[in-house]
């Protein structure tokens, strides 16, 4: 069994609207040509390795324009990229995308199933990203429920997966990155990056290394077979050391049943399972709880500012002028095809300097 590191999530408030298609144009231009050059001066795979990373994913949305805390800066630099790259004959791709084109992450991905370095590849993508999504969705139960779900992947394998939940009450949104550069062996997760205050005091992490012993003991159960009263048996579904109960939800007795059957050796079988969602998971979880009395566990798992401004005036109004000059920069950068990748990594390392020796910074307040 493998799954893939959890790289770590973000917290955006939920906002509606589209940028204006004239700031739109652009920010494809200038998201694109950013990605690559990074391909095309530290490979691919350092591409993908820094959509991974909620904080340098959050940068890239930020200095191509979008609002600094809004939940759309995933959806535009997500589509944005995904636009740029089928639109040229670049080393990475981006499949998936929000809503309904979530599920056309297949055919993203196998459209372009005879670039891939082997033809095992594809499957073995698909395969380990629907189960990221699988563990954002019914492991880890925060209250947020997945809307987005992205894969940025290279034909050697390499992939990251960004995905986004709404909490529709809280009109919150969350970002949860994941990295195929860390295999595990143990179905268990590793958080960095972005952090806040608002976390859920409703959460069930049945992903957390915390939970380990409670994963094994819904194993075991389940090869048990145990019945619990009859189908009018409610259950707990309060997330909490306080001791609640909350006779308001049915258990899913037929799901649960499916899996009997099914009897599933591990954590991944069981997940792709047909009906096995988030009542199910919970369900199974209280009764090896009531077994074996293994507790999960019920704990919830900025320093970039705007280089061109933002959509909605914050910091800054968008400086169209400065736009258009970053986009013929880059753009000349790319188009020099006979400058070497250690040449061009010179030009952008003076460059950062002198962004050092300028003085200028933000202090964001995270």
């Amino acid at each position: 069994m493998v799954t893939i590191t959890r790289n770590g999530t973000a917290y955006l408030p939920l906002h509606y609207g589209k940028p204006p298609e004239l700031l739109y144009r652009k920010i494809v231009r200038l998201t694109g040509q950013i990605c690559e050059l990074i391909s095309e001066t530290y490979g691919t795979k350092e591409l993908i390795w820094r959509m991974a990373d909620p904080v340098w994913f959050h940068s890239l949305s930020l200095v191509t324009g979008f609002d600094w805390n809004s939940s759309g800066t995933t959806t535009t630099t997500l589509h944005a990229l995904k636009e740029y790259s089928n639109s040229k004959d670049l080393d990475f791709f981006v499949a998936g995308g929000k809503g309904i084109h979530m599920k056309e992450k297949s055919e993203d991905i196998s459209t372009r199933s005879k670039l891939f370095a082997t033809e095992k590849i594809p499957e073995r993508v698909r395969k380990e990203t629907d189960l990221a999504a699988k563990i954002d969705e019914n492991l880890l139960q925060d209250t947020y429920d997945l809307y987005i779900h992205s894969v940025v992947l290279d034909y050697k394998g390499n992939y990251s997966v960004i995905q986004q939940g709404l909490n529709y009450e809280e009109k919150m949104a969350r970002r949860y990155h994941w990295s195929s550069k860390h295999i595990m062996e143990k179905m268990e997760e590793s958080r960095m990056g972005i952090r806040t205050d608002l976390l859920s005091d409703n959460c069930l992490d049945l992903s957390s290394p915390l939970s380990r012993k409670s994963r094994d003991s819904m194993l075991k159960a389940i090869k048990e077979k145990p019945k619990i009263s009859n189908e009018n048996q409610r259950t707990l579904d309060y997330y909490s050391d306080e001791k609640v109960l909350n006779l308001a939800i049915k258990v899913p007795w037929k799901n649960l049943e499916k899996i009997y059957e099914f009897e599933p050796s591990n954590f991944d079988d069981l997940l792709f399972i047909p009906g096995a969602g988030k009542s199910t998971i919970r369900a199974l979880c209280y009764i090896a709880e009531v077994i074996t009395g293994e507790r999960p566990s019920y704990e919830d798992p900025v320093r970039y500012s705007y280089a061109l401004g933002g959509k909605d005036g914050i910091p800054k109004p968008v400086n169209h002028e400065d736009y258009d000059r970053s986009i013929e920069f880059f753009g000349n950068l790319l188009r020099q095809g006979g400058m070497q990748a250690m040449e061009r990594e010179k030009i952008l390392k003076r460059l950062s300097r002198e962004r050092v020796n300028s003085g200028s910074s933000y202090t964001v307040k995270s």
